[in-house]
């Protein structure tokens, strides 16, 4: 059995969120189509948008957001550094630290303004 370390969580991970962004991306944009389709669909697209199952996927995306930038911002530290080789595993803990005290924070700062 393998076992999960910090830097296979961490490649599991950027996989995930970024295929996560994407597909955020390619619905945003089929979205945006709909909302060009004059004001009655731009309405009800915009209604969708305001239900609470929205509003969580708001919240994961800015999480996904932040651990794949934070992340990637660690991986291009580490192909131009020695030392973030030899320091990948703290890191890695500190990119999970980072990107989860920021997803609590902003997570928090959007469901208050929602609400």
């Amino acid at each position: 059995m393998y076992k999960i370390k910090e830097g296979m969580l961490s490649w599991i991970l950027h996989k995930i969120t970024g295929v996560s962004i994407v597909g955020f991306l390619i619905f945003h944009i089929w979205g945006m189509s709909q909302m060009s389709k004059g004001p009655e669909a731009f309405n009800a697209v915009i209604e969708t948008y305001k239900t609470p199952l929205f509003m969580v996927g708001e919240v994961l995306l800015l999480g996904a957001i932040l651990f794949h930038g934070i992340n990637g911002m660690r991986l291009i530290l580490g192909e131009f550094t020695a030392w973030a080789m030899r320091k990948n595993k703290m890191l890695a803990y500190a990119t999970y630290i980072i990107a989860g005290l920021l997803f609590i924070i902003g997570g928090l700062l959007m469901w208050r303004a929602e609400g």
